[in-house]
């Protein structure tokens, strides 16, 4: 489960980042980053930061709120986390999904 929700998280932001190769960004935007490096809250300001910078002012509400709400996962148990990073993953999709950003080819 830990493994699949990790999956979403990286195919979510590959999306937001329009990354099409495995190796995109050094590996930072990967299952194994967001698994074994606690990395999941450094991958949602990566995949929010493009759209941050041309947001409207409220949208950067949105977008605040999102990475303000997801801060907890740098500090929580393990449990937690990984019960995030499902939530986190749908969140972004949805937020994805309303932009109209397509995945990437």
């Amino acid at each position: 489960m830990n493994e699949q929700n990790a999956i979403k998280l990286e195919i979510v932001a590959r999306r937001a980042l329009n990354i099409k190769h495995k190796d995109g960004m050094a590996g930072t935007i990967s299952k194994d980053f967001i698994l074994h490096n606690n990395g999941a809250f450094t991958i949602i300001c990566a995949s929010l930061a493009p759209y941050y910078l041309h947001a409207t002012s409220e949208q950067r509400i949105i977008l605040d709120s999102m990475i303000e709400n997801y801060r907890i996962l740098n500090d929580c148990d393990k449990q937690t986390y990984f019960k995030m990073i499902a939530l986190v993953a749908e969140e972004l999709r949805n937020f994805l999904n309303e932009l109209g950003v397509q995945d990437a080819d």
